[in-house]
């Protein structure tokens, strides 16, 4: 793997997250967003994709990350055609250090991680009141692939969002 740190974003380190930071990651899960996974998944993914699990950390303390996954199926842009796609799971920064630009370090060196690993497209899902996401995503050339009613436990539905590599 890769060295860890990855870059500096004003006094945050943006960097690859090692198996001690997982705890924190699922902390600031817990508090940032409605949809929570288990310890077993944090730890999966970490082990399948460690150079695309990536956190932000300021004064020796994890603020935010993203984690992803590399996984072969049918294209979202390239209909009936197989594909190696980037899947990002989970984005989440604490409230108080948002708007600093880590979300935008954190989706830009998990694209960097794919295409090393020779994805060709990659795909999230995003909820659809989640505006300031979705514009986000818009300005790193995502589009809306398709709407997934209910995607949510609450009900709320998804919007698929892909873009080539």
């Amino acid at each position: 793997m890769q060295e860890v740190y990855l870059r500096k974003v004003e006094d945050y380190i943006i960097r690859r997250c090692r198996l001690e930071d997982l705890p924190s990651v699922r902390w600031i899960n817990q508090v940032s967003l409605p949809e929570n996974y288990s310890n077993f998944f944090f730890e999966e993914i970490y082990r399948e994709f460690p150079e695309g699990f990536i956190v932000a950390e300021k004064d020796n303390r994890v603020v935010g990350y993203i984690m992803s996954r590399i996984e072969y199926g049918f294209s979202n842009i390239k209909k009936f055609s197989l594909a190696r796609k980037g899947h990002i799971v989970s984005i989440a920064v604490l409230e108080a250090h948002r708007g600093k630009g880590l979300g935008k370090a954190l989706l830009e060196e998990a694209l960097v991680s794919m295409k090393k690993r020779d994805c060709s497209e990659v795909y999230l899902e995003v909820r659809a009141s989640n505006f300031q996401a979705i514009n986000l995503y818009k300005k790193y050339e995502f589009k809306i692939v398709s709407r997934i009613e209910s995607y949510y436990r609450d009900g709320e539905d998804a919007f698929l969002m892909s873009k080539a590599l």
